[in-house]
């Protein structure tokens, strides 16, 4: 286990490899718990990553699966008492599209395949958070089930939502009928975001922000061209923004290869990019661009080129004989404005019963100005099922201030456990992985739920995880560290 500083082409190791600490955990109080595993279809990209949201200080809400049509919703208290709890029934062709809540309510929204009408549509329910009663249960959005599946965006507080509805000619993307609401699921505009002049295979992302700005991402030109659209509720106006991101270079030719976005609340995007080599299919470097629709105005982070001599340490480091299966994971914003870059290499051998592995991550810090200002790797090596997919490993962070918080479920020098780092943004500074001191099973399937990890406080997380001694059910955590 180790963190290294990358500088452009070479490793500054911060010591040697680090052994796990002593127990960091002050106080661990836990519960039984229930959950089974999901059938989600999609072990490589969960589509509700997020289980497990904070209400106050002492209060937290925890959707569960009891069955394979059947969810349990519940709020708890400090004591890890269910203060109410509300059974979430689904019919046999409904699944779970998204869950949020924004601190007065809880927001499920579900996708319904309608096959006797040939159509599809998503259904919004509204949970009130103090007393568990349902307050609202609305159809969304309705299509042909011909169509792409229907799709929502969420802002970052779960006070706007938009229904996304992928209109195709020819398997290309058209444009996308959008529906926009707030958190009552009140209607609050209907949009077209039309593509017919963006050229042929069409790429496009949207996110809303808590003002319910939808910011459209098209990435065009085989992959090359990023345009990103800015549209409000109050006008028909459009603000658009755009930059070449791939092309000719030292008669290369580049083009991107993955993306990852972030609003800020102060009418900003973020977007990162890896770009590829098309003739190697190589990485070739990483890009960030903040698009700041306030100042009407871009501003580019110097690239971060993926050397011959970064790749060599960087493979030296990690083991590997090649860089490949790195994706961009988040994009990490300060309330002063500093970012964060973090990539990680995730992969599967291939194969129905292939194992599923989480690797090192790469971070790439910058100050206020989108200057780099430290870039980092921390190694791992999680190894989980393929009945689990990535339920259990990869990563949860959450950002305080300048402070970042990282948990990992990990085997290290024959202690299974949940390790945390901290790691300071503005110098990259930060102490060896600490074992919470859970003491959890290892080879057991489920034996830790990523899902329902969160954060009450900096110091205070909520789990779920099986221990390794005593009762093999899972058990709900609340840690408090020192």
């Amino acid at each position: 286990m180790q963190i290294a500083f990358l500088r452009s082409a070479y490793f500054l190791v911060l010591g040697v490899l680090f052994l796990a600490q002593t127990a960091q955990a002050q106080k661990i109080k836990s519960a039984p718990f229930k959950h089974i595993q999901e059938e989600s279809g999609s072990l490589y990209f969960q589509p509700v990553p997020h289980k497990a949201f904070r209400i106050s200080d002492t209060d937290f809400l925890i959707l569960s699966q009891r069955s394979a049509q059947e969810y349990a919703l519940e709020r708890y208290g400090s004591d890890l008492k269910v203060k109410w709890s509300v059974t979430i029934s689904l019919f046999n062709q409904e699944t779970l599209e998204s869950f949020s809540q924004n601190g007065q309510t809880a927001l499920l929204i579900t996708h319904r395949a309608l096959a006797e009408q040939g159509s599809q549509a998503l259904y919004g329910k509204l949970i009130d958070l103090a007393t568990g009663k349902e307050l609202q249960q609305k159809k969304l959005v309705e299509a042909p089930s011909r169509s792409r599946r229907l799709s929502v965006t969420l802002s970052d507080d779960g006070s706007k939502l938009a229904t996304l509805h992928s209109v195709t000619r020819n398997q290309e993307l058209r444009s996308i009928q959008a529906t926009i609401y707030d958190g009552s699921l009140i209607k609050l505009k209907e949009r077209t975001y039309d593509f017919a002049t963006a050229g042929q295979q069409v790429a496009a992302q949207v996110q809303i922000d808590n003002h319910g700005n939808q910011f459209v991402s098209i990435l065009t030109e085989n992959s090359m061209r990023l345009s990103v659209r800015r549209y409000n509720n109050r006008d028909n106006d459009i603000k658009v923004m755009e930059v070449m991101l791939g092309g000719v270079f030292s008669g290369e030719k580049m083009y991107v290869v993955d993306t990852k976005f972030q609003l800020h609340q102060d009418s900003s995007l973020y977007a990162a990019v890896l770009v590829a080599e098309e003739k190697t299919g190589e990485y070739r470097s990483l890009k960030m661009v903040r698009f700041d629709y306030k100042a009407n105005d871009m501003r580019f982070a110097e690239e971060f080129k993926f050397s011959p001599d970064f790749t060599q340490q960087l493979l030296k480091s990690t083991g590997a004989k090649r860089l490949e299966d790195i994706y961009l994971s988040k994009i990490l914003i300060s309330n002063e404005g500093q970012s964060l870059v973090i990539t990680e290499k995730k992969y599967t051998e291939g194969g129905e019963n292939s194992p599923f592995h989480a690797q090192e991550l790469l971070l790439f810090a910058y100050n206020e100005y989108l200057q780099p200002t430290w870039n980092s790797i921390i190694l791992k090596n999680q190894v989980a099922s393929a009945s689990e997919g990535f339920a259990s490993i990869s990563y949860s962070s959450r950002l305080f201030s300048n402070r970042l918080q990282l948990l990992t479920f990990e085997k290290i020098d024959g202690k299974t456990d949940l390790y945390h780092r901290s790691i300071h943004l503005l110098t990259g500074g930060s102490e060896p992985p600490k074992p919470i001191g859970l003491h959890l099973a290892s080879g057991k399937q489920n034996a830790y739920i990523k899902d329902f990890t969160t954060w009450l406080d900096e110091r205070t997380i909520i789990t779920v995880a099986r221990p390794a001694k005593g009762t093999s059910d899972l058990r709900l955590h609340r840690i408090i560290l020192k």
